[in-house]
């Protein structure tokens, strides 16, 4: 998919997301309810063998980090999937994106095949529940993204946002100075290690406690997260967003995040934050992932949409 066609079908994924998880005014169609935080990041000298990119050349370049439960609907509670949005602020008034899940993989590694999963989950009259039967004909007919779908469900649920890896589903192409290309993925990694908790436990919890949970750490501390660069071999698939690399794949610490506080979006200069994930920097270039491609297209049509409307009232959602 050319980086021009990302926009073909934008306005209809977000109506059937919509239709699927319902529609709520002033908020992101996934990943509604988040909070924002800040700290800072530092690249170290591994990172300068595989990209020029600005942020990570050694410099302390402050962050704005949204963390975010899954799904459109901004008064559920926790769920096994949560995102990890960073935004990089460079001289000059640079910025850049890395925009991440605690999930591994997506659900689809086409456009097509995308739509096709959100027709065959919409409810079978307007305000009904999913269609579980025409998602489960889908699975069976798609195998790539039943596998997702089991992973998924057999993944633990965070006990907090530091203790959570994070993962870019998206491989990209690193860029050194003498132009040399590496194709890989990235990883956060907490350095107070991973931990996790059935998702059931998390669920009967309140619907900000991970977000409360982390203020609180950050009023105590700090919290960590090191850059981990995995780096793809011959065959492995850069354009798939539905598949695993090998598990022996190299792996390089490239830099550090530190949180160091929670950040109120009033303070924000940009209110909209739209983390689109194309949003990168020179030495870092978007692969010809069509999921990837699209991306830029959905998240500005939510963008506008939420933009345009009044938000409700809704206790926890920021």
């Amino acid at each position: 998919m050319s980086q021009n066609s990302q926009y073909q079908h934008s306005i209809e994924i977000v109506e059937k997301i919509g239709k699927i998880l319902g529609y709520f005014p002033g908020y992101r169609s996934l990943h509604a309810d988040g909070r924002f935080f800040k700290g800072y990041f530092k690249g170290n000298v591994a990172a300068r063998d595989y990209t020029r990119a600005l942020f990570l050349q050694g410099e302390e370049i402050p962050v704005s980090v949204r963390f975010s439960k899954g799904g459109g609907d901004p008064y559920a509670n926790f769920s096994a999937t949560v995102g990890m949005a960073v935004r990089f602020y460079m001289p000059k008034g640079m910025v850049s994106n890395l925009v991440m899940l605690s999930q591994k993989l997506f659900i689809a590694n086409t456009v097509e095949q995308f739509l096709a999963l959100l027709e065959a989950g919409l409810p079978t009259e307007p305000g009904g529940p999913v269609n579980k039967a025409g998602l489960q004909a889908f699975l069976a007919s798609n195998l790539n993204s039943a596998k997702v779908f089991k992973m998924r469900a057999e993944s633990l649920a965070p006990v907090s946002f530091a203790h959570t890896e994070f993962n870019s589903v998206h491989a990209f192409l690193f860029r050194d100075a003498a132009d040399e290309v590496t194709p890989g993925r990235l990883h956060w990694v907490p350095v107070a290690g991973i931990k996790g908790q059935p998702v059931e436990v998390l669920s009967a919890m309140a619907g900000d406690v991970l977000f409360t949970e982390l203020a609180s750490r950050l009023s105590r501390g700090t919290a960590e997260f090191d850059l981990v660069l995995e780096l793809a071999e011959d065959g492995d698939p850069l354009n798939d967003a539905t598949a695993l690399w090998p598990e022996d794949r190299k792996r390089v610490v490239i830099g550090r995040l530190t949180l160091t506080d929670t950040l109120k979006e009033d303070d924000l200069t940009d209110k909209v934050m739209n983390h689109d994930p194309s949003q990168l920097t020179d030495g870092i270039d978007p692969t010809d992932d069509p999921i990837l491609q699209i991306r830029r297209g959905v998240y500005e049509v939510s963008a506008a949409q939420r933009s345009s409307v009044g938000r409700g009232a809704c206790p926890f959602a920021h």
